[in-house]
């Protein structure tokens, strides 16, 4: 049985990500653990004066934050849900990001699952900025980013984006692999390129991929350089209609090219199909 984590603000977006999961993995067993973060803010921090009246704000909130799970849990009662699917809540005080961490020390989960909102230009400062930072710091499980607009269709292709340029390790590849299993889908490998010829070392990693994929339907792609790495992967994904991106989540200063080009933080805002981020292992 898969063990998913999806945090919620009570939006709409997250409410979308929520029945989005549904139908994701609706003919697979799964646990899903619906947790509310929740904090006073630093302007409410610094206008209540007494500790007692701190401690009745986190009261309210703490209320609230309950409260709005039991609305949460009564929506999903009134869905059409799996019979594989059961169900948990989680309310928490403190930073989300922080939350998270603590819970996938606590206990073993498969995946994040999250909505993200869009954003442009300054918005890209405050809005979504949840999402980036889960998919930012989180560095223990793989998080798959739902987009607002984003509404459940069949998983026929899945793209993974990479560079062939470091060598992959079998707990980053597993969740394209199961994934992929789960949807039956095809696994299309893209390489942005600036040289049209793989070097020695990338040829290596490639057939290192071909062979952790052997077992499952994939390809491969190579496309040239577009402007930036994001509008080539946004190409790619319309021409060959693809239904989820995935990604590994690099340590800085890894690859000279995505510290030019912030393609994760990008995609995580753009994205108009589910993002799928793994944390790469060091």
């Amino acid at each position: 049985m898969k063990r998913i984590l999806i945090p919620t603000d009570f939006s709409d977006n997250s409410w979308n990500a929520i029945v989005y999961a549904f139908s994701f993995f609706e003919n697979t067993p799964c646990e899903f653990h619906i947790v509310n973060a929740y904090e006073l803010t630093a302007t409410q921090l610094l206008t209540t004066i007494s500790s007692q009246k701190i401690g009745q704000q986190y009261e309210l909130l703490r209320s609230a934050s309950q409260k709005g799970l039991d609305m949460v849990v009564e929506d999903i009662e009134n869905s059409k849900t799996s019979m594989l699917h059961s169900f948990k809540t989680i309310s928490r005080l403190g930073d989300l990001v922080e939350v998270l961490q603590s819970l996938l020390k606590e206990n073993h989960y498969d995946l994040v699952l999250m909505a993200t909102k869009g954003a442009t230009g300054a918005k890209e400062i405050f809005m979504g900025s949840n999402t980036h930072k889960v998919v930012q710091y989180l560095d223990s499980c793989p998080v798959l980013v739902i987009p607002e607009e984003c509404r459940y269709q069949e998983i026929s292709n899945i793209a993974f984006a990479t560079n062939f340029e470091r060598m992959y390790f079998k707990s980053e590849i597993n969740s394209i692999k199961d994934l992929a299993k789960i949807h039956d889908a095809t696994i299309r490998m893209i390489q942005v390129y600036e040289e049209p010829k793989l070097s020695e070392m990338q040829s290596f990693n490639s057939s290192t991929l071909e062979h952790y994929f052997s077992n499952r339907k994939h390809d491969f792609h190579v496309i040239e350089d577009f402007s930036t790495i994001e509008n080539a992967i946004q190409a790619f994904i319309e021409e060959l209609e693809i239904d989820v991106l995935a990604m590994i989540n690099y340590p800085h200063g890894f690859i000279k090219r995505l510290l030019r080009e912030p393609v994760i933080k990008k995609i995580t805002f753009h994205t108009v199909i589910p993002f799928l981020v793994i944390p790469a292992d060091n």
